[in-house]
């Protein structure tokens, strides 16, 4: 627990905007990742599939929230 304490399920969401101005939201849930590695793992997954697209001039807006277990 010591190690592993802050672990979890994560919901990430990032907003981009493309180069024609485009507001882009993508949503991902992360499984057993720190809420660092979420967000991280979020921002290399937009930067490799959108980077034709993005604007790079615009900030990349990533926010992880824990999930919810049902």
């Amino acid at each position: 627990m010591l190690f592993f304490g802050n672990q979890g399920d994560y919901e990430v969401t990032c907003n981009f905007l493309d180069k024609k101005g485009q507001r882009i939201a993508k949503k991902r849930i992360c499984h057993n990742v720190s809420k660092k590695e979420a967000r991280d793992g979020m921002r290399n997954y937009i930067t490799n599939q959108f980077s034709e697209s993005i604007d790079i001039a615009h900030p990349i807006k990533v926010v992880a929230k824990p999930t919810t277990s049902r």
